[in-house]
Formats: structure tokens, C-alpha cells, sequence
């Protein structure tokens, strides 16, 4: 039952990918969609899929994802390297032998933040962890997101070639962030558990 109802999610999240692209072509070429599947990691379980909208300097983004940590913010961004293809990492990334792939573990892969996906106000790197803005899990691990913002000429540019990272796992289910997995390596008065990745998608454009 699992299985199709997960089947019937992605028919129609590509359904409504291909439509948005539709209407973007109709309507100049200066539109462009980009899409992305989340896939977790570090044992998070949580997935997702993402639709992005560029119209010139705008993006509209629109996130919906399951298997995230239940009642609780979720950090999430866009990262890239304008020099090179993202790409998300694998356990390979673990570099200091914990089975965690940290923030910094992943960058290599995926790349600085270029754009921080916060449900207001700033979208640059410098709100990458700010908590009270990002979206937070409901008590069934759903995160819904859509905003629309502008960003920067680099970032229009090489949208395709960058991914997103949504970030947050309760590593020993025990509803809430705590240091049973050590401080960040962002920022040591923050768990952990707060800042490693859960998903990682690489953007792709639609057509």
C-alpha cells in the first residue's frame, strides 16, 4: 500500500513538474523549471522533491517533503560551486569515522551555501542557521514549502548545476535536537543533531 501511494506521489510530482514547464515555455524562454529529488542520508529516511521556477532573477520554490524529524526546524539551502557540478555525498564523505556525514564532510560534494531557504526575510548565506526562520516538521515529519525571492545573478546562472540540503535529524529519536552526536562543527553551541544533512537532491532543469 506504501509503495503505491509513494508511486502515485512521484507520477504526480512529475506530472506537475512537466506542466510548470509547460506553462514557463509558453510564456518566454527567459522561464526556465528546475527540479530535484531529495534522497536521505544519514539513516534520516527522509525524501522529498523540489520544483523551482526562475524567471529572470526570481525563483519560486516549492518543497515537499516526508521523514523529517517530527515538530522540529529544518535548515535547509541551496548549494553549489560555480567552478564544477554539485553533486550529494555518500558515506565515503565520512571522514573522521563517526557514520555521520557532517556539514562540512558534505561540502566537497555539494558545495558552499548560496542560497539559505528561509520561510522569510533573508535568503542569503548569512541566515544559513537561522533556526527561527526555517521551516519546521509536522508531527508526521511533512515539511511543505513554497516562497518565491530573488536571487543573485550567479546563482540564476548556474541553478542546474547546484543542489539542495535540507538539515535536522533526531539521530536517537528522542523528539528533539540534543548532543548525544557531539556540538556542530558550524557552530559548537548547536547540536549536532541540529545542522547534519537529511536529504540531498542535485537540481535539474525540466526540458
Amino acid at each position: 500500500m506504501l509503495s503505491k501511494k509513494l508511486g502515485l506521489a512521484l507520477l504526480l510530482a512529475v506530472a506537475l513538474s512537466l506542466s510548470l514547464a509547460s506553462v514557463a515555455f509558453a510564456n518566454g524562454a527567459h522561464k526556465k523549471v528546475f527540479m530535484a529529488d531529495l534522497n536521505p542520508l544519514n539513516h534520516s529516511g527522509a525524501y522529498g522533491h523540489a520544483l523551482l521556477l526562475k524567471d529572470d532573477g526570481q525563483l519560486a520554490t516549492k518543497i515537499n517533503s516526508h521523514g523529517l524529524a517530527p515538530n522540529l526546524p529544518h535548515a535547509q539551502h541551496i548549494h553549489g560551486m560555480a567552478q564544477a557540478i554539485s553533486e550529494c555525498p555518500t558515506l565515503a564523505a565520512d571522514t573522521n569515522g563517526d557514520g555521520l556525514i557532517n556539514t562540512a564532510e558534505g561540502l566537497p560534494s555539494y558545495g558552499p551555501i548560496q542560497v539559505s531557504l528561509t520561510t522569510r526575510g533573508d535568503t542569503s548565506p548569512n541566515s544559513a542557521l537561522a533556526v527561527d526562520r526555517f521551516p519546521v516538521a509536522n508531527s508526521d515529519g511533512l515539511v511543505n514549502y513554497k516562497r518565491t525571492f530573488g536571487v543573485s545573478a550567479k546563482v540564476a546562472r548556474n541553478l542546474g548545476d547546484f543542489a539542495i540540503v535540507q538539515h535536522g535529524v533526531d539521530l536517537n529519536g528522542n523528539g528533539v535536537y540534543d548532543f548525544s552526536a557531539g556540538p556542530s562543527e558550524l557552530d559548537p553551541s548547536l547540536p549536532q543533531e541540529a545542522t547534519i544533512p537529511a536529504n540531498c537532491g542535485v537540481i535539474d532543469r525540466v526540458g
